[in-house]
């Protein structure tokens, strides 16, 4: 292939990306410069009105301003919902991690029976459609008294992550140089000592990514969260969808810019937390997909 051709493709590529770049963010930027906007109306334009925030007055009555972002957060149960999603994220994710990261090690170092179908079934597991477990999981919570609870929600999302964690830090154990672990079995140390000592240390910025690309996605889940939570354990993801009010248990239809300022809230920790181990992030979910 010639140079000319390269760079043509190469072109190419940029700006199929750059059309898909903003075929995602274009409803992401429509919700954040919606939360800014206010319409003061007719009857207060030019009135001298004040807002608290305001960086901006524009044409015809609209006025860019984050007087939204201070009602969403004034809201006594927009706090609350956060609270909730941080309580179930966090504990799925622990617990996920606490017995993904040995699995993970055991698969990436050792050869048992049945390996080949554990991979291919945990990789097969997110295949499954949401839809095909719901009324399992109905019937379930509904025997044992989880529908509604923060130990029924973490257990949920703990059956999402761990294969996730699991194949994720077992791609980053795999990438640790052999030598360095056969030289500590020859020294004598034990199966747990290597993974605590030598494996953990190595693979640490791959296990941060692993644990942010969990706490992400049970963050930003929506479906469970709306057919399992009630009003104890209901999450910001289904709040902002259904109109946060006053009262988590009670059900308000808000304004627009408010409802924008509050879903762009709830978004800054995950896009924190996602540009802080880019990184390794789009490496640790390929991890696996050539097997």
């Amino acid at each position: 292939m010639s140079q000319t051709n390269k760079n043509n493709s190469r072109y190419i590529r940029y700006i199929l990306l750059i059309f898909a770049s903003l075929w995602v963010l274009w409803p992401i930027s429509i919700m954040i410069e919606e939360g800014f906007r206010v319409d003061i109306g007719p009857a207060f334009s030019g009135r001298g009105a004040s807002f608290v925030g305001e960086f901006f007055q524009g044409q015809g009555g609209i006025r860019f301003t984050t007087i939204e972002y201070v009602k969403a957060l004034k809201v006594e149960a927009y706090p609350r919902l956060l609270v909730n999603s941080s309580i179930i994220a966090v504990s799925s994710v622990v617990v996920a991690i606490l017995a993904g990261l040995p699995a993970g090690f055991t698969m990436a170092m050792y050869k048992f029976r049945g390996k080949t179908f554990i991979t291919y079934a945990l990789l097969a597991m997110r295949t499954i459609s949401p839809f095909a477990v719901l009324l399992p999981f109905f019937l379930i919570y509904g025997r044992l008294g989880l529908f509604d609870t923060y130990q029924g929600m973490a257990f949920v999302y703990l059956i999402i992550n761990l294969p996730i964690i699991t194949m994720m830090m077992r791609g980053f154990f795999k990438d640790i140089p052999k030598e360095i672990f056969e030289a500590a079995f020859m020294s004598g140390a034990s199966d747990s000592y290597i993974l605590r000592k030598v494996a953990l240390p190595l693979a640490l910025p791959g296990l941060a990514a692993a644990a942010v690309f969990a706490f992400v996605g049970t963050w930003n889940e929506f479906f469970y969260a709306l057919f399992l939570t009630g009003t104890v354990t209901k999450t910001v993801s289904r709040g902002v969808w259904s109109g946060f009010s006053e009262s988590i248990e009670s059900f308000k239809i808000l304004e627009f810019d408010e409802l924008n300022a509050g879903g762009t809230l709830a978004i800054i920790p995950a896009v924190i937390l996602s540009l802080a181990v880019q990184r390794y992030l789009a490496r640790g979910v390929t991890l696996g997909a050539a097997e």
